[in-house]
């Protein structure tokens, strides 16, 4: 039997075995002894430092079991892991006869771990007990499956609770609450975050364009750059070379001879990417404040949630550099809503790092390449739309749709009605001064003349149709421009109301009155209702024999299908005729009795 199942594996764990795991120019008798194969494997995908059992014999049983957990927690990606690689990364027995069973018998009865018993590989009849870290929500592994998470949890989940989800889930944690995809609370009682689903987001456009200062905003500018500046430096190199070269000097030569070509590359691939780390650096450094042609103060707060190029932040209230906005002192921190109804401290104004004025917004960490690549687009797509508008004998295209597309005001606007009313505005302005297609002007007896000879010869005028193909091609160009979708992320983007319409709201609420009379009044004053209109719109009374439309509804026969009279032999007698009337009258919705009962 035992012959059996090494032959075939009835649990389907082969591709453990020791001939398999074991690399190819080893054979089987280097296989451990007393280690299965399944230690072996895990061995080897996630080597981890060995600590002696001695190392850990002063420790408690309840210290072993916070190690234990620990570890787990640390490798929990591996999955389950056997006794055997517990003792050697923590020096803790689990085995059944080990020196540890007690602690076996604690972590039986810990919620954060699952035990799971498998046969052993080598040999199948035995159970081989593994130990593995088990998270609350043991299902979510990812940003997406976070957020799906805390949207299912309408009453709240609290952040300690999805803290061991997975690795870097802080990450995403943080990274929901600073865009403002979730709802975080402060719980006071044990000083933890409680977090809500949103629902449907509300946003608002900041006026002002977004730009950059001036630095190398890409990768490629970053590697063009260091290569141009180290190119020049081996100019300089061989120039220093060929003027040492002149001197003649013995040692110089020497030191020459003794350069080894390969060393000389390895040091100039240092240098480079010494340069290369150095202006990334910079433009960290540089991509933390954005440029605004709108004063920022006036629609957002130190603190709030803003996006800019598609990535979001807070508005830093960092007092301390090199810090994060989380570690920052009590007085700076970022409140965990994305919104404020008051400053900040003003205690910390002479103490922030990064200024916030008419032209600047400091942001709390640097853009990505994503979201610098974004910016970097909608300038070139606000660039492409003042070229079209500016076009065509210096006139220009304004107002309308274009001023509010090249305007660095917010529009609320739709863009496909914008795009459209913009490409007819360009249409327009591409017109001839003359013609068929010229503006409606008063008509004349040469156009008179002009147009009833055309429509005699029924030839169409050349210039005419070359003025129309233009005509075509501005719109569809301007159109394509206007509904580029580089352009929407030209503004900054926020979470409600902006400061001045908030405090705008707050200042005139009282002045709105209670009472309805009141209320009717002061819109009568204004002219914003007509003195015959009612106070209270009547209600609407659903008829039941009309349509949504208000048309009668139309009354439908239906007919059961497989339907066959049954009581063959009446037909072509007197109760058979009264019968199929009846039947005719029934399919018409008529009453036809009931029978005389």
């Amino acid at each position: 039997m035992a012959g059996n199942n090494k032959s075939a594996n009835s649990y389907g764990f082969d591709f453990l075995r020791s001939e398999h795991v074991l690399s190819s120019g080893s054979g089987p008798g280097n296989a451990l002894p007393g280690v299965s194969s399944l230690d072996q494997l895990q061995q080897q995908q996630s080597p981890v430092k060995r600590v002696a059992p001695e190392s850990v014999a002063h420790k408690s049983d309840l210290e072993k079991q916070f190690d234990v957990i620990h570890f787990l927690q640390a490798h929990r990606a591996s999955g389950c892991l056997s006794p055997s690689i517990i003792l050697r990364s923590t020096g803790i027995d689990l085995s059944t006869e080990g020196k540890d069973a007690s602690v076996a018998k604690m972590l039986l009865g810990n919620p954060k771990i699952r035990i799971d018993d498998i046969p052993d590989p080598e040999n199948p009849s035995l159970l081989l007990r593994t130990y593995g870290y088990q998270a609350k929500f043991n299902h979510v592994h990812n940003k997406v499956g976070l957020l799906a998470q805390i949207n299912r949890s309408i009453n709240g989940v609290a952040v300690r609770d999805l803290n061991d989800a997975y690795d870097d889930v802080d990450r995403d944690l943080n990274a929901l609450v600073t865009a403002g995809d979730v709802v975080a609370l402060d719980n006071p009682e044990d000083k933890s975050k409680i977090l809500f689903p949103r629902g449907e987001p509300f946003l608002v456009e900041l006026d002002g364009h977004i730009t950059l200062p001036s630095f190398p905003q890409t990768e490629a500018d970053l590697d063009s750059q260091s290569t141009s500046d180290s190119e020049s430096d081996n100019d300089n190199d061989n120039n220093n070379n060929t003027s040492n070269n002149d001197t003649g000097t013995t040692a110089h030569n020497k030191k020459k001879v003794a350069m080894d070509p390969v060393v000389k590359a390895a040091i100039k691939k240092a240098k480079a990417a010494k340069k290369l780390q150095h202006f990334k650096e910079q433009r960290a450094n540089h991509s933390v404040i954005v440029e605004t042609d709108a004063d920022p103060t006036k629609q957002i707060r130190r603190g709030e949630a803003v996006c800019v190029g598609g990535q979001w932040f807070r508005i830093s209230s960092a007092i301390r550099e090199g810090v994060p906005l989380s570690e920052q002192p009590a007085r700076a921190h970022a409140p965990p809503s994305v919104t404020l109804r008051k400053d900040l401290s003003n205690r910390n104004d002479p103490e922030y790092i990064r200024k916030i004025d008419a032209t600047h917004i400091p942001l709390d960490a640097p853009l990505s390449s994503q979201a610098l690549a974004n910016l970097k687009d909608a300038k070139e797509a606000r660039e492409r739309l003042h070229k079209i508008a500016g076009s065509g004998g210096g006139r220009g295209v304004s107002g309308g749709a274009a001023a509010q597309l090249l305007s660095s005001t917010a529009s609320a606007a739709n863009p496909s009605t914008l795009a459209a009313a913009f490409s007819s505005a360009v249409g327009a302005h591409h017109m001839p001064s003359g013609g068929g297609m010229s503006h409606r002007k008063r008509p004349t007896a040469s156009t008179v003349a002009n147009k009833a000879s055309l429509a005699a010869n029924h030839h169409p005028n050349a210039a005419h149709q070359l003025h129309k193909q233009k005509q075509l091609e501005a719109m569809e160009a301007a159109k394509k421009a206007a509904l580029d979708p580089a352009l929407r992320y030209s503004h900054g983007l926020r979470h409600g109301c902006t400061k001045d319409v908030r405090d705008m709201y707050l200042a005139t609420r009282e002045d709105v009155p209670e009472n309805e009379n009141e209320l009717y009044s002061l819109l009568l004053k204004h002219k914003l209702v007509e003195p015959s209109e009612a106070k209270r719109r009547p209600r609407l009374k659903k008829k039941l024999n009309l349509d949504n439309d208000g048309k009668p509804k139309k009354r439908r026969y239906y007919t059961h299908k497989n339907q066959r009279m049954t009581n063959t032999h009446l037909i072509g007698t007197e109760i058979g005729a009264a019968l199929a009337r009846a039947a005719e009258k029934q399919q018409q919705g008529r009453s036809v009795g009931d029978g005389g009962m």
